[in-house]
């Protein structure tokens, strides 16, 4: 008798285990599924939220949505201004406030780079008369314990290591998220990027794992079972003759 010839007696405790083990991959094959698609439409959203003509700053409260365009107009604060360092020496983001009717906003001007070999602050020029820019509500990154516990400079500019946009919107007054001007404004340098990254072949990449986890844990369960029966069957076949 060959394997595919015998009975299929995998028994209770082998179906049991099995079915366990299925149960705990295909939820865990599911999870990955739902977190692919749930980062797909967040990027779709994203894409949707950039091409939309802005808000006006008046319409901007906190709920309003990560990667929405606002119009703003204001001033800039000239006597502050935050310089966010890069950690691979390429200069600084300059955050500064934009003091506008709707409130303070905390407004990401871009990248200044200063000339090589330049030790000392980057000189942050402002313009004095007010401005309109459209910048994008950026989202709150997570800050790390190093970065939350940085002792800041007394005065300004503050030259910082890490990005902590609550605390320094707090410091001066402003709506809690970065407003990250776009390139082309007024007083703005080199504007930051606007790409966020929400891949999902990672997510897929763990799906088609645990699917394959799945498949083999039926497949040896298709297999002792097959075994037991050709065993078994061969002891009947024993107790028979």
């Amino acid at each position: 008798m060959t394997l595919l010839e015998a009975p299929f007696r995998p028994g209770w405790a082998l179906t049991a285990q099995a079915g366990a083990a299925l149960a705990i991959v295909l939820a865990l094959a599911g999870w990955q599924l739902s977190r692919a698609l749930e980062k797909g439409a967040l990027a779709d959203a994203r894409v949707e939220r950039l091409r939309a003509p802005p808000i006006e700053a008046a319409d901007f409260s906190a709920a309003t949505p990560d990667f929405t365009r606002v119009s703003l107009t204001g001033a800039y604060d000239p006597a502050s201004h935050f310089l966010v360092a890069d950690r691979r020496g390429r200069g600084h983001q300059v955050y500064t406030p934009l003091r506008a009717p709707e409130g303070v906003f905390l407004v990401n001007r871009g990248w200044l780079v200063p000339p090589s070999g330049a030790a000392a602050l980057p000189l942050v020029r402002t313009p004095h008369a007010q401005v309109a820019v459209v910048g994008v509500v950026w989202p709150l990154t997570p800050v790390s314990r190093i970065v939350a516990g940085e002792e800041w400079p007394e005065g300004w500019p503050k030259r910082i290591g890490g990005l902590d946009t609550a605390r320094m919107a707090a410091t001066v007054g402003a709506h809690p998220k970065e407003i990250r001007l776009v390139r082309g404004g007024t007083g703005v340098f080199r504007a930051a990027t606007l790409s966020w990254d929400y891949a999902t072949g990672m997510h897929w990449g763990y799906v088609a794992q645990w699917l394959a986890i799945g498949a083999a844990v039926a497949g040896g369960y298709v297999f002792m079972g097959k075994r037991r029966g050709s065993r078994l069957a061969m002891e009947k076949a024993r107790d028979a003759s």
